[in-house]
């Protein structure tokens, strides 16, 4: 999974799933503006000292092979929506743990763990399992037919995301909820749909505990990039799903990313090169007084 240079298999690139969540109208709304917008004080503008000359990608990506300093190493589990609409508040999700263990250096050698398997240093390094089923059902409260990305942004900017039920550990969670109304897997739990009325009353306290601070939104391909070589997930929708991008494949100028199917797959350069505008990268989060007592 950390090859960069490594050959990639075929029939995990450009991968055209059902509808999942995402479409054309969604996408239509999902602009620069938009989103920086509905993150407000959080937004931030690219930084013009994270720009790597496309003359150096290679050699940043293989340093980052290295020393395992790709966002795909910040994440030690998937997720599992299946057969759910929810893509875009798993991408956020996603996007959103990496900037936790990113902020303390916490790296998962390997990138996220088979399904039935679980990293021994993920509870003690105070890894915490959002639930992307605590955004999407505000998003969407009709459960199917999906929601823009700028829809969960804006939730998880104006009042956080809830923890998983299912952790690494033991936190002392005062509210959690289930992470999916779909499959979910060991490291995600699956439940009955939920809507936002039935959250667990006070719940709002444990989900401002794990808001965005800092958003940065590529305004083109080359800054995406860069923001992928800096160790960084950006979120975005095309093809009718979306995705957290989390490595830059430089054999084959593809984008990997941890699909919200317990599954590594990939956009081809093509794919990426037009799916970029309306993306988005969390560079920090909330952080607790003690990163191993995160319900402080």
């Amino acid at each position: 999974m950390i090859d960069s240079f490594r050959p990639l298999p075929r029939n995990l690139v450009d991968v055209i799933l059902p509808p999942s969540g995402y479409d054309d109208a969604m996408a239509a709304g999902d602009t620069t503006d938009a989103l920086r917008d509905a993150c407000g004080s959080a937004s931030r503008k690219f930084p013009r000292s994270w720009e790597i000359n496309p003359s150096e990608w290679d050699e940043v990506a293989r340093e980052n092979d290295r020393n395992r300093t790709w966002g795909i190493n910040y994440l030690d589990r998937f997720t599992n929506q299946s057969p759910t609409h929810e893509c875009t508040a798993h991408s956020l999700a996603r996007n959103a743990e990496a900037a936790r263990n990113r902020h303390r250096a916490v790296i998962y050698k390997d990138g996220p763990k088979e399904s039935q398997k679980r990293y021994d240093t993920s509870g003690p390094a105070g890894s915490v399992w959002l639930s992307p089923l605590s955004v999407y059902p505000e998003a969407n409260p009709g459960q199917w037919g999906g929601a823009n990305v700028r829809q969960v942004l804006e939730i998880a900017c104006r009042r956080g995301m809830l923890p998983d039920t299912t952790q690494p550990r033991d936190y002392g969670f005062r509210h959690a909820i289930h992470g999916t109304s779909g499959k979910g897997n060991a490291n995600q739990s699956g439940g009955r749909w939920l809507p936002l009325s039935q959250f667990p009353a006070g719940w709002q306290e444990t989900a401002k505990l794990f808001k965005p601070l800092e958003v940065i939104f590529p305004e083109s391909y080359e800054e995406a990039v860069c923001c992928v070589l800096r160790g960084l997930l950006v979120s975005v929708g095309r093809n009718g799903h979306a995705v957290p991008w989390a490595q830059w494949m430089a054999g084959e100028r593809a984008m990997a990313y941890p699909d919200s199917y317990d599954v590594v797959r990939y956009d081809s350069e093509r794919t990426a090169r037009s799916a970029w505008r309306g993306s988005f990268a969390i560079v920090t989060m909330t952080s607790p007084d003690d990163w191993n007592n995160p319900a402080s």
